[in-house]
């Protein structure tokens, strides 16, 4: 890897099954796709929301159908406590209605388990697009900073954050048009 590129940061990534082999399926996808994470699985409600807070994962991945407990319910729980986290539906057992209406509900995408190729990419995409919300809300903060120092007639200290705010940009362009690193 040249200097070039930081090396991918490691994704943490919560993994909600109650089924073992699909929980070390889900791992194994992501590992052979070459994706920098570390995983914590749980299996019930309360781990669940015990790991939200103490995990802060950067994506989750969610059986539907789970016993006393599903998808669609953690996909509230979980846009309640941190909708910003990418949230993905991989499940057995789940029409294209129910899937549509977690999509509208706030889940980032649905993989099928008898289709799990799409399951890294899914991941991937959905770190990608987080992250790049994330960086616009700091460059949308700084901007905002810039305009209320400009109203309030600071105009060095505006002209210092607007220039902040196209730094912040010029890097955020770079990063969207260049080509990824090898793996």
């Amino acid at each position: 890897m040249s200097d070039d590129h930081p090396p991918p940061p490691v994704a943490r990534v919560l993994i909600l099954e109650d089924d073992p082999s699909d929980a070390e399926l889900a791992q194994r996808l992501l590992t052979s796709a070459g994706l920098s994470f570390s995983a914590v699985v749980v299996a019930t409600r309360t781990a669940f929301a015990e790991q939200l807070t103490a995990l802060s994962p950067d994506v989750i991945i969610s059986d539907f159908s789970l016993p006393g407990f599903s998808g669609a319910d953690a996909l509230q729980i979980a846009q309640a406590q941190c909708p910003e986290i990418p949230f993905i539906i991989w499940s057995g057992a789940l029409g294209d209605e129910a899937a549509v209406e977690l999509i509208k509900q706030g889940a980032t995408d649905y993989i099928l388990k008898d289709r799990p190729a799409r399951l890294a990419s899914a991941v991937d995409r959905a770190l990608t697009e987080a992250r790049q919300r994330a960086r616009l809300a700091v460059i949308e903060g700084q901007l905002g900073y810039a305009h209320r120092l400009a109203g309030l007639g600071h105009l060095r200290a505006a002209e210092q954050a607007m220039s902040r705010t196209r730094q912040l940009l010029d890097t955020a362009r770079r990063e969207v048009t260049a080509p990824d690193p090898p793996p």
